[in-house]
């Protein structure tokens, strides 16, 4: 596909839980306040996502997620709202909509709205209770394990598949064991492995344990002959590697793709990826504009070549250019990921790995 794959929208930058490791918390001087889009904003903004998608060259959906800087749930009405209006507007919309949450406000009715307009949640679950609570706490310091076990309850409830988002911190890291003990007892169908970026350093996972423990992800998967389960980051990379990749992310798998193929709406702001936010240099205009804009901004910014710009060609590896900001890096090192990306084509090819 020739453009923007996916859409990330930020709707707000508050949040139910404050999780040790977040991110966009980190730094909230740079994050836009509790300012929200509102139900005529998300009309905007999928109004043009949905015309973008129409357009000669495009051969496969635009993917939708809602995720950010916030719990979107906690705007479940406009998300809602503004996805049923679309649908009322143009019933044939080829767009993906998908959304990741902490799951405390999932209900019954909330998973029968999300079913009935075609929204797939995934929850962020760091794996059993200890695990998870040692990093995913409430504001009054409180874990937050059961009251996300109960939002996945509601989704079996209404026979909705459970995916799940599994951050690699040094406790899933150091307990992987543990955590597919947990995945293979919970029976959940799709589980991915995202990269801990951008933290202090007594929460840091390096380059180097992160893929090594994406590797061991792999080997556990095919050693327990867990045929049903679908991890998200090796399914890309094994897209990539057949020369499809996915260009949105490497957090996930596959290949950058800032702004040329992927976007984020951080409110009213749109910027090439969720770690660029707040950074003058990165802005690549409004929310109500058209996206073809953008790709056409980062390039001014990057040069066509986009995350490929000034990419040495020893670096380069077959599953595509490596993150952006990880090369800007003055102790970027690839070797860690080319050494995955090595053994996951080897393992492919030898049988050793089934489907991912």
């Amino acid at each position: 596909m020739s453009g923007i794959e996916r859409v990330c929208i930020s709707v707000n930058s508050v949040c139910n839980l404050k999780c040790t490791y977040c991110y966009f918390f980190l730094e909230p001087d740079k994050l836009p306040g509790p300012k929200v889009l509102s139900r005529e904003d998300l009309d905007v903004i999928l109004g043009n996502v949905e015309r973008y998608g129409r357009r000669a060259e495009a051969n496969k959906p635009v993917k939708v997620n809602f995720v950010g800087s916030g719990e979107p749930l906690m705007e479940w009405k406009s998300i809602h709202g503004a996805i049923a209006g679309l649908r009322e507007r143009r019933p044939k919309h080829t767009v993906r909509f998908y959304t990741v949450t902490n799951g405390l406000l999932l209900s019954r009715k909330v998973v029968r709205q999300m079913r009935d307009v075609g929204l797939g949640p995934s929850i962020s679950l760091d794996g059993p209770a200890h695990i998870h609570d040692a990093t995913r706490v409430r504001h009054n310091g409180r874990g937050s394990h059961r009251a996300t076990m109960k939002g996945i309850d509601a989704l079996r409830a209404e026979g909705m598949p459970v995916a799940i988002n599994v951050t690699m911190t040094r406790e899933v890291v150091s307990n992987l064991e543990e955590v597919f003990d947990f995945i293979q007892e919970q029976g959940f169908e799709k589980a991915i492995f995202g990269r801990l970026v951008d933290v202090p350093e007594e929460h840091e996972v390096s380059t180097a344990e992160f893929y090594g423990a994406l590797r061991r992800v792999a080997e556990l998967k095919a050693e327990r002959g867990l045929h049903q389960l679908e991890v998200g980051n090796l399914e890309a990379y094994r897209r990539a590697l057949s020369g499809a990749p996915d260009r949105v992310c490497t957090m996930f798998g596959s290949t950058c793709g800032s702004g040329f193929h992927n976007i984020i709406y951080m409110q009213r702001d749109v910027y090439p990826c969720g770690r660029m936010v707040g950074i003058d240099r990165w802005k690549l205009g409004r929310f109500d504009e058209p996206l073809e804009r953008f790709p056409e901004r980062m390039a001014g910014i990057t040069g066509t070549s986009g995350c490929g710009a000034r990419y040495a060609e020893a670096d380069r590896d077959p599953a595509g250019v490596d993150c952006l900001l990880e090369r800007e890096r003055e102790d970027y090192d690839p070797a860690p990921r080319k050494v995955f990306v090595q053994w996951m084509g080897g393992a492919r090819d030898a049988g050793r790995l089934d489907r991912a």
